[in-house]
């Protein structure tokens, strides 16, 4: 056993952690409609492509930096302004090629999502990819909305869209 001299004290080592906004798997793609012919129209009184997302945790997420992407080579394709997503909360997401960032607003990506399915991803400031569809979700059909069932029993198509709540149960 190494002694040490009188009045020295062994220096403590620190670690950084990861922020508790950070949690892996509590923000999850939720649900999404890739044909919106009359479910959810946007502030311009279109119909475009949407996805929502959902804090399954129990603290509240600042998304500013992380992305969405429907493209695996590009995972930083749409970033997110710093716009707080509460503990248990949803957001939508209209997915319209309008590319708007105003946090006080709708936020639009700057791409839409394919009828025919392809890959769809949430992904974290750091990289790394914290919910995604892959290698894509399925065919959609107009005003069904596809994502994940409640309790995490699965995905499915949904005939009654819920976008900004909780899931139903898929049919």
């Amino acid at each position: 056993m190494r002694r040490l001299a009188r009045g020295h004290h062994p220096r403590p080592v620190l670690e950084s952690l990861e922020p508790r906004l950070l949690l892996a798997g509590d923000v999850l793609i939720s649900e999404l409609m890739a044909i919106n012919d009359s479910c959810l129209a946007d502030a311009d009184g279109a119909y475009p492509d949407w996805l929502e997302l959902h804090n399954a945790g129990a603290s509240e997420v600042d998304l500013g930096g992380w992305a969405l992407t429907d493209n695996a080579d590009d995972l930083a394709k749409w970033v997110f302004p710093s716009v707080t997503l509460p503990a248990g909360g949803y957001l939508v997401v209209f997915a319209s090629d309008k590319d708007r960032t105003d946090p006080a607003g709708e936020l639009h990506t700057n791409f839409k999502l394919a009828g025919e399915g392809e890959y769809l991803a949430l992904v974290r400031p750091d990289g790394s990819v914290e919910h995604e569809y892959a290698p894509r979700y399925p065919a959609q059909w107009a005003d069904v909305s596809y994502g994940l069932e409640p309790g995490g029993a699965g995905e499915g198509f949904f005939s009654t869209p819920t976008p900004g709540g909780p899931n139903g149960v898929a049919g």
